[in-house]
């Protein structure tokens, strides 16, 4: 029998469905107007919708012309299974010439399934002047596509990282293996996006990814954990706010902790030289002198940083 409301009425554009106020098909019911949208979509018919007020489903004339008789022919047997349900409904049958056709579908319709409020925007559902909520009409239009969920990045900011600061000497691996790590980052963030918690700090805020884009993120944290670069030395780097380059951090260590691709700290090959015990076994007080001697360590990652893009535009001519 499937198909045969397209043989009978095969040049037909519109569909009248005179649907209860309430059950799985309610005028209240998301599920049955997005489930509706899909199939005038697929049918390319449009789909007008007349509800009954609520209390007056027996208005319906399908409830004297099918439904009693159905009840009448069922006489309270006991259903104990889907083919007496099924062979109960399709041997109703009157002096009229009513005959009844059912079938067993063997679909699998889950429940609890919510249709959030993006998508019912989004349905091409025109409503009409008199009782907007029990009559619309319903457009056989694609619907639109869903939101973008909100824990991406709607507008993905600009690289900020000079290209040498990407060199292998500097990140510990090549730039395949970089844009590789990048795309696991990336589909690990899809696979668990992050909670919004809305807090009142901006920088805290789980929706807001910061100023650095997701390569500049991940290529902080690499320097960070690889040379221990002070977060000002690659605040300077990037031109970045202050405070980025520290969210940035904290962000993505999980994420390569849980990758198991967080980089090794490299040795460095001065090793710190030791001086002698005193007596008492404490280490001499500073005094001023040695403390205004003692260079800034954020100018030694600049200059270490430095050497290392000097490095390694080097190497790259060498290999050129």
């Amino acid at each position: 029998m499937a198909g045969e409301g397209q043989a009978r009425y095969r040049h037909a554009t519109r569909l009248l469905i005179c649907a209860d106020a309430g059950g799985a098909n309610g005028y209240r019911v998301r599920a049955w107007k997005s489930e509706l949208a899909g199939f005038a979509h697929a049918a390319g018919l449009e789909v007008t919708v007349c509800h009954f007020p609520p209390g007056t489903s027996k208005w319906n004339t399908i409830e004297h012309r099918l439904f009693s008789r159905i009840s009448t022919n069922w006489r309270g047997r006991p259903l104990t299974s889907h083919e007496v349900v099924v062979n109960t409904i399709g041997a109703t049958t009157t002096r009229t010439g009513l005959s009844v056709h059912a079938e067993f579908d063997p679909g699998s319709y889950p429940v609890g399934i919510t249709v959030s409020d993006e998508v019912m925007q989004g349905l091409p559902l025109t409503a009409h002047d008199w009782h907007p909520t029990w009559n619309y009409t319903v457009r056989p239009e694609p619907p639109a596509p869903p939101p973008l969920p909100r824990y991406q990045d709607r507008t993905q900011p600009a690289d900020r990282a000079p290209d040498w600061l990407h060199h292998p000497t500097l990140t510990g691996m090549g730039h395949t293996a970089f844009s590789d790590l990048l795309a696991g980052v990336e589909q690990h963030l899809g696979d668990h996006p992050p909670i919004s918690l809305h807090h009142k700090r901006a920088r805290h805020r789980i929706l807001r990814r910061g100023p650095l884009s997701l390569s500049d993120r991940l290529l902080v944290t690499i320097l960070r954990h690889r040379w221990k670069t002070q977060l000002r030395a690659l605040t300077l780097l990037l031109g970045a706010p202050a405070n980025a380059v520290g969210d940035a951090v904290r962000e993505m260590t999980p994420i390569l902790d849980a990758l198991h691709r967080r980089p090794a700290q490299r040795r460095s090959p001065h090793p710190r030289r030791q001086t002698s015990p005193t007596s008492s076994g404490q280490a001499p007080p500073r005094t001023p002198s040695n403390r205004s001697a003692r260079p800034r360590v954020v100018d030694a990652d600049v200059v270490a940083i430095g050497a290392g893009a000097a490095a390694a535009q080097v190497l790259g001519r060498s290999d050129a």
